[in-house]
């Protein structure tokens, strides 16, 4: 009777566990996001609470942030905001962070039949690089390994994809609409028929983190019968 109801505990007490990579060109700001992440939420085996509060920002600026080579792993205990109409409250978020130089790009695709979502960073002060930025989302979302994972989707991107416009509080970041019709119009255009979206951040300043996450983590639990969760 013990072991049954022990067993029974741990079914009942298990949380979804959804697997997310975070990509985008070096220098976009994605190990940052990582970093803020952390101190806005709490990891599954901590009873610490998060800091929900705008000091976080002075926090991640007093960091020294090295760029990733290979990869960084976190998982989060996702909880919604207090203002949200949604109660997501029994899910983990591990997260990828995967080195953005040139070199390790092909090393993406080694993880998409395991992940359940992408999350790709976009350093929109960064004009000369959208050309080279586009062109890897367009690879990105085009990988034969979608392929492989489910043939119904023709090697097209079968999970939530979250661009996040990053640098957003910086006077010469290019807004969401001029990203949205300049060189991006295409994949926005072809991505429009798939799960996905582009918000505007700063990582930095903690400025439409959760609400994009919260975007992120809606898809991912409507995911569910393509992309089904581990349980942890």
């Amino acid at each position: 009777m013990f072991h049954l109801a022990s067993s029974l505990y741990t079914q009942y007490t298990k949380r979804e566990q959804y697997n997310v990579l975070i990509l985008g060109l070096d220098n976009a700001g994605k190990t940052t996001f990582l970093e803020h992440l952390k101190l806005l939420y709490a990891s599954p085996d901590s009873s610490k609470k998060p800091k929900r509060s705008k000091d976080t920002a002075s926090i991640i600026k007093s960091k020294r942030i090295l760029p990733t080579v290979g990869q960084n792993t976190t998982t989060i205990k996702y909880e919604s905001s207090s203002d949200s109409h949604l109660n997501y409250n029994n899910i983990n978020l591990k997260f990828w962070d995967l080195g953005g130089q040139k070199s390790l790009r092909n090393m993406w695709s080694r993880y998409f039949t395991s992940c359940h979502g992408i999350i790709f960073i976009i350093d929109s002060t960064d004009t000369e690089r959208f050309q080279e930025c586009y062109e890897t989302l367009v690879n990105l979302t085009h990988d034969e390994n979608w392929g492989s994972a489910n043939n119904d989707y023709d090697n097209m991107v079968n999970v939530p994809i979250l661009m996040m416009a990053n640098k957003q509080d910086l006077p010469q970041a290019i807004d969401l609409v001029t990203l949205k019709t300049g060189v991006f119009i295409q994949l926005v255009s072809e991505l429009e028929a798939t799960d996905s979206k582009l918000l505007p951040v700063s990582v930095l300043e903690n400025q439409g983190l959760q609400e994009s996450l919260e975007w992120l983590v809606t898809r991912l639990v409507y995911n569910k019968p393509n992309r089904a969760p581990e349980y942890k």
